[in-house]
């Protein structure tokens, strides 16, 4: 399974980083790669919540896959299974997104790992291709996008 890896440091602490991360109703805002978040379960969000992304992808096109956080351990880290994916999706069921964070000093550090599942055959001559490197250019800006704005004074609305 291809994966990417990648980290930031947050001049703010850990259980605010770990708070706004999973405040769906900003996420559209940071994340290059999701246009909305609908909660299939209801709130508090924690183990065994599903939901639904409508993801961006290349272009603008969107497409849409549901999820479950299969763990999730406030304000250490926090993993996401895919559960299933529209056709047109460049990954498929079982990837995982998992996100860690720990404490610099008085920063946060986060590391995003997203294992993925290329969708088909296709799908793994495209990720060969330049696919991979765009996902991993788009998650390194979403991770600067999320620094500013939490540096900027930002924080959670509720979870």
């Amino acid at each position: 399974m291809p994966r990417i890896e990648e980290q930031i440091e947050i001049a703010a602490a850990r259980v605010d980083v770990f708070r706004f991360c999973h405040d769906i109703t900003s996420r559209a805002e940071w994340d290059e790669q999701v246009a909305q978040i609908e909660l299939l379960t209801p709130r508090p969000i924690r183990a065994g919540t599903l939901f639904r992304v409508d993801s961006r992808y290349g272009g603008g096109s969107v497409f849409t896959w549901d999820a479950e956080y299969v763990d999730f351990k406030l304000p250490s880290s926090s993993t996401v299974r895919v559960l299933d994916t529209a056709p047109s999706s460049p990954f498929g069921a079982g990837s995982e997104m998992i996100w860690e964070f720990s404490s610099v000093g008085s920063s946060t550090r986060l590391t995003w790992v997203w294992d993925y599942r290329p969708r088909g055959f296709l799908a793994r001559i495209a990720d060969s291709l330049g696919r991979r490197a765009a996902t991993q250019r788009a998650i390194k800006r979403s991770l600067t996008n999320l620094k500013e704005l939490i540096e900027s004074g930002r924080r959670a609305s509720v979870n």
